[in-house]
């Protein structure tokens, strides 16, 4: 009798795990769909951006044993012929950063959907567009009593002609690397994280409800700042997940030098080639899978030489 309770116990127990296995199995392959379906939308967004087609080139990792990720991009067509490119890096990992990563997605489709009703095809002040993407995703954190923070980076980007007027929003995400590449295949890589060049990064605090109770007013103020980017020119956005992985023989950082040494090797291929090697060399440092300890997350787009 003992035995036989014992069985169904044990039979019970291990349909659960199956269960389990399962729901787990099909969300993990429903999150899988849903970042591949942003990868397709922001290549192709970006494949008719001013009527030039651009080189994308997008890795993405989750954290090991992660099924859901707070890293997030996309891009958005906005008022005045302008578009709005979003690199985001929320705190934490799984459902919880993934929900407050939907909280600021939201926030910015509203946003938008608000400016467009107002202002059309017409120029707005982008200083207030952006500001009202921050009050709306920290009044949404604070309803639902979160802790957690948000990484952004808001880049609005206008083209004229030859050149590409970038304006930066940046509220305590890494500034991009920019190469810089002339017909003579000579190349200049730009560290926007540091002041050289005539650059200053200026960047804020973070998105946080914690910090805006502490900074008040202040915390809607968003410094920012502009640069110039020219065809030919490609641009490198990349989440501290990649920088901060760790090698498995010693524990160091990956680091942002390796990261530039990589992105000028491969300066010969294409975007996705050169994401390929990015990540092909973080594996190789990281040594296994198991090591990997935070989403890792890089777009390059490529702004090619038109030619006549």
């Amino acid at each position: 009798m003992i035995n036989s309770k014992s069985s169904r116990l044990k039979n019970l127990n291990e349909k659960h795990i199956e269960e389990l296995l399962r729901q787990h199995s099909i969300l993990e392959a429903e999150a899988e769909a849903v970042r591949e379906n942003d990868r397709i939308l922001v290549k192709g967004l970006f494949g008719n951006f001013y009527n030039k087609r651009l080189g994308v080139g997008i890795g993405f990792q989750r954290a090991f044993g992660s099924i859901l990720s707070g890293d997030y991009f996309e891009l958005f067509k906005i008022p005045g012929n302008a578009y709005l490119f979003v690199f985001a890096d929320i705190s934490g990992h799984g459902l919880p950063a993934y929900t407050s990563l939907i909280r600021l997605r939201s926030s910015i489709a509203l946003t938008i959907h608000d400016y467009n009703e107002r202002f059309g095809d017409n120029p707005c002040n982008y200083d207030s567009f952006v500001r009202d993407i921050a009050e709306k995703f920290t009044v949404v954190m604070e309803s639902a009593n979160s802790h957690d923070f948000a990484s952004v980076i808001f880049t609005i980007i206008k083209n004229y002609e030859d050149k590409y007027v970038l304006t930066f929003y940046n509220r305590g995400m890494f500034f991009p690397f920019v190469v810089r590449k002339y017909e003579n295949n000579i190349v200049d890589l730009y560290d926007l994280n540091k002041s050289e060049k005539g650059w200053i990064p200026w960047k804020g605090h973070l998105l946080s409800p914690d910090i805006h109770q502490i900074n008040e007013e202040k915390y809607f103020h968003f410094p920012k700042c502009e640069f110039v980017l020219y065809e030919g020119d490609c641009i490198l956005f990349f989440s501290d997940g990649i920088t901060e992985a760790l090698s498995s023989v010693d524990k160091t950082e990956y680091g942002s030098d390796r990261l530039k040494s990589r992105l000028l090797a491969g300066m010969h291929l294409p975007p996705q080639g050169i994401i390929n090697i990015i990540f092909e060399d973080l594996y190789e440092f990281m040594g296994k899978p198991d090591n990997q300890l935070d989403d890792m997350t890089a777009v390059l787009i490529d702004f090619p030489r038109v030619r006549f």
